[in-house]
């Protein structure tokens, strides 16, 4: 039988269980060991030195399964943000764990250090040929490294002037109710809910959201000048010259190719601006308000409670591999898998997995079909992450940029089922809801990428920007793809206080990028049931390889703008179809 909420017994038996401290203790061994051993030692002085550091280096990582403390705390708080003591834990032990693995920062600063001639040899050698591409991450990023004791003073900081200021935000956030129906309702089952709701009620809903958000606005406001301020101190010492430059040398993306593939979707919005002038005309309307902006177009009688959102997913899961479903039912069975909404809880969903630990999946299911395709967006992280544990330590977690690709394939797969059950109306329903989700995830995104930059722009050069300034300019971006189909006012940008990818720099792109490589995935499996193989092996590379070098292994060429010009088309060729079976 599932177990629809978190089991985190599988972690500790208690909040006083004695295994934490055992465990934190185990860590700052560990480490202080690592320290004794290479500290002021000469680890590079040859490749054989450096691969028998490597190797110790790994071993290490078993014991610093590392944030286990501090994640059992920081999960607790998730499910209740009302729960002061586990978050106090949380930001204790995280403090403490920090402490311990400042004392190893000086490894990977050692090894950037090795001079580009020798790099070249020790990438060549042969005791260093299982780490050849850790080794290029390492060189490649060589030149943003700061001194051993500013690495050390910069982790400790993120916690108290990153860290805690968006978690205070999210604590607020998450405390947030309106009035519907004489009841409160959590905003996170507001802004759910909101497409589902008839005309006059869906507005009063979106405005008294907007108008929650306004009144909360002044913490979001202190908090995002917080920490874009602490960013851009981080980024001036380091040398990187432009805002979003670290977040696409951590995801192991090219920089020119991303900002040609930004400015692309971008001088392309004209796409989700044609499709929102006719969304508005099958909601029979010439301008419709951004609270209409998810609106279906008809209804799908089916309802997705979580049972029956199991039972498709299985279904689907099982058509391409056996082992995505035998990954699916442990999590069901262990209690790795949190369902249901509830006051406190975290918004949205989430996937979170670590080393050899157990891996968490988020949820906050309200039964309609947007709550089955993030069931299958997330597990579809959850399976990534569990194939990815078959790789060494060392590439084991995997760059973002393909992280997105696996949640939104298994989405993709989710939406094809649903259909073949449906009727002919229904089908247009879920075809309009396809567009719609791409339109989102595609453009949506960049246009929060574009506001990202103009923000971080207006941060550094103006010292802070009022809540009222971060709201104008959010609706100016939202105008950007959605169009004059839609109208958006000021307030409307207020959103940005409930936006939590804001605070993930320019984590966005990820989102569109993903979409349009998973939507190429999904062509092939289409075309030959056979390329499941070639996905599996994607999804098990872990960060063995760049993402475009794990694209190209199994047959996608992202370096080519046609590549992303032709997912374009197809959302194109899928509004032609719209259009063509809603004439009349």
């Amino acid at each position: 039988m599932s177990q629809t909420t978190w089991d985190l017994a599988l972690l500790y038996k208690s909040n006083r269980d004695p295994q934490i401290e055992k465990d934190l203790q185990k860590i700052e061994r560990a480490c202080r060991a690592f320290e004794k051993n290479y500290k002021d030692k000469p680890f590079t002085a040859s490749p054989a030195a450096l691969a028998a550091a490597l190797e110790y280096r790994e071993r290490l990582s078993s014991e610093l399964d590392g944030s286990k403390p501090w994640w059992y705390f920081a999960l607790q708080s998730d499910l209740d943000s009302a729960n002061s003591e586990a978050s106090a834990l949380a930001t204790k032990y995280g403090q403490r764990i920090t402490e311990a693995t400042n004392r190893i920062a000086f490894f990977e600063l050692g090894i950037a250090r090795v001079t580009p001639a020798k790099q070249k040899q020790y990438l060549r050698h042969p005791a260093l040929k299982p780490y050849v591409y850790a080794l290029k991450r390492v060189f490649g990023a060589a030149k943003h490294n700061l001194s051993e004791a500013e690495e050390q003073l910069t982790n400790l900081l993120t916690q108290t002037s990153y860290t805690m200021w968006i978690d205070a935000q999210e604590k607020l956030l998450n405390q947030q109710v309106i009035e519907y129906k004489g009841k409160d309702l959590p905003i996170v089952e507001a802004v759910q809910q909101l497409p589902d709701l008839p005309k006059k009620e869906r507005r009063q809903v979106h405005e008294k959201i907007l108008s929650s958000l306004k009144s909360i606005s002044y913490l979001a406001e202190a908090e995002l000048n917080a920490v874009y301020n602490f960013k851009k101190a981080m980024d001036t010492r380091r040398g990187f010259v432009k805002p979003y430059s670290q977040t696409i040398l951590d995801y192991e993306n090219d920089e020119q190719s991303i900002e040609a593939f930004v400015a692309f979707i971008s001088n392309n919005f004209k796409i989700a601006h044609r499709f929102y002038a006719l969304h508005a005309k099958l909601l029979g309307e010439k301008v419709i308000s951004p609270a209409d902006r998810n609106t279906k177009i008809g209804t799908i009688s089916t309802t997705f409670d979580f049972d029956t959102s199991v039972k498709i997913l299985r279904s689907v899961l099982g058509k391409i591999d056996q082992d995505y479903v035998a990954i699916f039912d442990r999590f069901l069975l262990s209690g790795q898998i949190d369902v249901q909404s509830r006051k406190g809880k975290k918004a949205g969903a989430y996937c979170w997995g670590m080393g050899q630990l157990p891996t968490f999946v988020l949820l906050n299911h309200v039964n309609d079909i947007r709550s089955l395709e993030t069931l299958a967006h997330e597990m579809g992280h959850a399976i990534h992450t569990e194939l990815s544990k078959q790789q060494p330590p060392r590439y084991q977690k995997y760059s973002t940029a393909t992280a997105e690709v696996a949640s939104t394939f298994f989405e993709q797969l989710i939406t094809e089922e649903v259909e073949q059950h449906l009727s002919d109306k229904e089908k247009i329903v879920m075809l309009h809801n396809r567009i719609m989700g791409d339109i989102t995830t595609i453009f949506r995104q960049i246009a929060c990428f574009n506001f990202e930059l103009e923000l971080h722009t207006a941060v550094r050069a103006e010292g802070e920007v009022s809540k009222e300034g971060i709201a104008k300019l959010m609706a100016k971006h939202l105008r950007s793809y959605l169009g004059k189909a839609v109208e958006v006012t000021d307030d409307d940008g207020y959103f940005y206080v409930y936006w939590s990818h804001i605070r993930r720099f320019f984590y966005v792109y990820s989102y569109a990028y993903g979409q349009l490589i998973s939507r190429a995935l999904y062509h092939e499996w289409q075309r030959d049931p056979a390329y499941a193989t070639k996905i599996k092996q994607f999804l098990s590379a872990g960060r063995s390889m760049s993402p475009e070098v794990i694209f190209k292994s199994i047959g996608i060429d992202t370096s080519k703008p046609s590549f992303f010009a032709a997912g374009l088309q197809s959302i194109e060729q899928d509004i032609d179809r719209l259009e063509q079976l809603t004439r009349g």
